[in-house]
């Protein structure tokens, strides 16, 4: 059916590789670190909030 195709002599070829595993790893990681900097500000603020009514009264 499929005759032997002759071999390309000119052009050019692009391998892409996507490493799907690497690419979740790194958004996971960087949703965990989201997630701890907007807690960690909360907090912060929280502690902020309570250590300025102790200096006030």
């Amino acid at each position: 059916m499929c005759k032997n195709k002759p071999e390309q002599t000119s052009g050019s070829s692009v391998h892409v590789e996507v490493n799907v595993t690497k690419i979740v790893k790194y958004v996971c990681l960087t949703g965990i670190a989201i997630v701890g900097i907007i807690f960690g500000c909360k907090a912060w603020a929280e502690v902020q909030k309570g250590n300025s009514s102790i200096h006030a009264e």
